[in-house]
């Protein structure tokens, strides 16, 4: 009997080790792997990421082989809140990518200017001129900068003029201010009362509105990153001196002209922010938001959100937009990072009292989720109380359950 059954047994064998394999693994590992109190204890459910670089990703405590930090030990699927400045996480397998055609290019310093065009009549002897430039240019075009000027009665020649006095009323109805230039002309070729045309350009870079920024940014990154390395006692180079390192070669890139700038494409602009997406590792992506400038060409000048390196989705970011706006737990379900707001039932911006029952009530009664973590709180009236849940769609559910759910708000 045993030797007819010997090929059945088999079979159902392999089949049971097949279907508790995960199992029969874990049991191994804890009988094999070396163990280290709670964190040793490790099930199925249990992994460990690094909340400096998500993508890393254990079994095991271990350390991050990036960043050299401490994996954290979290249950699979467990909602974390994003980074600061983080708006949506997607994760997409290569097929996916390779389908959709998402395509990235680091962001890059690159000689970003303003331009503007200009016309005025010559004057005066000492010849000058006298200009409206856009409002765009209030910032750049200051007293000393040195712009050229052409006239068609010496085409293909080209003067030089230097900005003597930069006005700062701005004409409410041309959205225009006043500009006079002193133009050099040695030779004495060009005469009082000739029309001619002014090329304005500057820098990017040299703009001090975005040299401020420029400095803010380094200033707030390095006052984050030696209060890191205090609190981890982080064994690496002097606290500090990266960051220091990193704004010297800025500063001069700077002031050679050049500005950390993104492909317009890579640029999406809702109307309140403007976002683009990183790749932080292979098919995933964050959703930063950045502070950008004026447009220059095919491309933006970044002030502040994006690092020298760091590449961005520029072919497929609106399908990662579309993609978060028509299915916010996908971007909120992987690596527990959790959803920005949407704008699913918008009510306004809520006056200072219900700012404060918004406070103290804190969860919506129906879902227990945290007001706001859905879009804004949508207030209602039930049986004479204000209350607020987290969404339009809760609304039925509340008021079929009345006293149910209003046990569970603050009085």
């Amino acid at each position: 009997m045993l030797v007819r059954l010997r090929f059945p047994l088999l079979v159902l064998g392999v089949v049971a080790l097949v279907a508790y394999w995960p199992w029969v693994r874990n049991q191994w590992d804890r009988l094999t792997k070396p163990k280290s109190g709670l964190d040793a204890a490790v099930s199925l459910d249990t992994e460990y990421w690094c909340p400096m670089c998500p993508g890393v990703l254990s079994e095991w405590p271990a350390k991050c082989p990036v960043c050299h930090m401490a994996l954290v030990r979290r249950k699979k699927g467990e909602p974390v809140a994003l980074p600061d400045g983080v708006v949506a996480r997607m994760q997409f397998t290569p097929y996916r990518v390779q389908l959709a055609g998402i395509r990235t290019a680091p962001a890059e310093f690159r000689p970003l200017a303003w331009e503007a065009t200009c016309g005025g009549r010559l004057e005066g002897d000492p010849l000058s001129v006298r200009i409206h430039v856009p409002l765009a240019g209030l910032a750049a075009v200051r007293p000393g900068l040195m712009v050229d000027v052409e006239s068609e009665t010496h085409p293909g020649q080209t003067f030089k003029a230097r900005v003597r006095l930069a006005g700062d009323e701005v004409n409410p109805e041309t959205q225009t201010f006043v500009a006079r230039l002193a133009v050099e002309d040695p030779q004495r070729e060009l005469r009082p009362g000739l029309f001619v045309t002014v090329r304005l350009r500057v820098p990017v870079a040299q703009v001090d509105a975005n040299a401020r920024l420029a400095r803010d940014e380094w200033r707030d990154r390095t006052a984050a990153d030696l209060a890191l390395r205090s609190l981890l006692a982080f064994a690496g180079p002097t606290p500090g001196l990266e960051s220091l390192l990193e704004a010297a070669c800025q500063s001069t890139l700077r002031g050679s002209g050049l500005t950390l700038s993104v492909p317009a494409g890579a640029v999406i602009d809702t109307g309140e922010r403007k976002v683009v997406f990183v790749e932080r590792g292979p098919g995933m992506f964050d959703g930063l938001e950045v502070t950008l400038g004026r447009r220059c060409g095919d491309y933006y000048p970044v002030l502040r959100g994006l690092a020298p390196g760091d590449r961005v989705v520029t072919a497929g970011a609106f399908l990662l937009d579309a993609e978060t706006r028509l299915n916010p737990a996908l971007a909120a379900a992987y690596f527990g990072a959790a959803a920005r707001p949407t704008p699913a039932a918008p009510v306004g911006a809520p006056s200072s009292d219900d700012e404060r029952l918004i406070a103290r009530q804190k969860l919506c009664p129906v879902t227990d989720e945290p007001l706001g973590s859905m879009g804004a709180p949508v207030k209602l009236v039930v049986e004479g109380r204000t209350v607020f849940i987290c969404c339009k769609g809760c609304e039925r559910e509340l008021r079929a359950g009345a006293k149910k759910y209003l046990a569970k708000v603050p009085k």
